[in-house]
């Protein structure tokens, strides 16, 4: 699977990203995942199908909209049935187009090619699922999903899956079983969204309620101060919203801390810490510095517009309990 992995990077960030949400209500929510893979899926395509033949005039033109590329590549794999990872490209693709059968299809002539690969026994039968008219789990997915998780028993996508399909078959105490395997695999913030599905299960299946998770450390903690200048206080309006974050020094990536508050009752006092943080692997705690800023949104999005109200970077040491002042004088252009 390492050409294939090559093949459709893109695809494969774009689905794991979405899939272990665990908010959907039932099995056919993944949809978006693959939406959002679409243009992914095009570069996938092109890195597969290469320097077009000249010796074809069908393949002589690149391909310029992802139904360019899908028709190339269907006519490569009508020359190439046994690749696998044009197979699995084109499942991706016509699932991103919400093709479903056209995805089954594909997705079981490359699981014919490679019968015991866990990511794609899952992906097939993902496609199965969406294609089912009756939003239920067919019997083909399901044998998928068991063979899938047996050969990998911590496979997160898998664990998933066969949990919503306990419940939805009114097995809630395996659902439980297969959820509770999932919890501790996965990150904070997706462990929050799945407990209240385990809870569930449990509470269905007549069992003891879930323990409330231990809670967790939340770091060095640094004191913020958030002053609005006077000539800027007639342009904050109700419904305005004010976020205040912890970026590294450089101001690469995304925050490493964030608050997001209602503009109002300045001078507004909060704290920043692990516990604001939106990466795991990319704490408040792990910074020597970092540099502190705030805005006030008008459209209530983090990224900032013309005419939201900004305060000057401040970078701060650190430390449990350092402080800092952040002073809103500035409109944005």
């Amino acid at each position: 699977m390492g050409d294939l992995l090559l093949a459709s990077l893109a695809l494969v960030v774009g689905v794991l990203a979405f899939v272990l949400r665990p908010l959907w209500k039932d099995a056919r929510g993944t949809a978006l995942a693959l939406a959002l893979a679409l243009l992914g899926g095009t570069a996938g395509l092109y890195a597969l199908l290469g320097t077009p033949d000249a010796l074809d005039p069908a393949l002589v033109e690149t391909p310029k909209t992802l139904d360019q590329a899908i028709a190339q590549l269907e006519r490569k794999l009508a020359d190439e049935p046994g690749s696998v990872e044009g197979w699995v490209l084109l499942g991706r693709s016509r699932a991103s187009q919400e093709a479903w059968p056209q995805a089954v299809e594909a997705f079981a002539r490359a699981q014919a090619l490679l019968p015991d690969e866990p990511d794609l026994m899952i992906e097939y039968a993902d496609a199965l699922m969406r294609a089912a008219e009756d939003g239920r789990f067919p019997a083909k997915a399901v044998e998928l999903l068991e063979r899938a998780v047996e050969r990998q028993p911590n496979h997160q996508r898998g664990l998933f899956y066969l949990g919503a399909q306990r419940l939805q078959a009114g097995q809630p105490a395996e659902a439980a079983d297969y959820w509770g395997r999932l919890l501790p695999l996965v990150d904070p913030q997706t462990a929050e969204a799945l407990r209240p599905q385990l809870a569930m299960a449990r509470e269905q299946a007549g069992l003891p309620p879930l323990a409330e998770p231990e809670p967790a450390a939340a770091g060095p903690a640094l004191s913020v101060t958030v002053e609005l200048a006077p000539a800027l206080a007639a342009r904050v309006a109700e419904g305005d919203t004010l976020f205040v974050f912890a970026r590294t020094t450089d101001g690469a990536g995304l925050p490493v801390a964030v608050k997001r508050l209602p503009a109002a009752g300045f001078p507004l006092q909060l704290t920043l810490s692990d516990a604001d943080g939106l990466m795991p692997a990319q704490k408040l705690s792990m910074q020597a510095k970092v540099r502190l800023m705030a805005r006030v949104s008008k459209s209530g999005d983090a990224g900032a517009a013309p005419g939201d109200l900004e305060a000057g970077p401040v970078e701060l040491a650190v430390a449990d309990g350092a402080a800092a002042t952040l002073v809103i004088g500035k409109v944005v252009e």
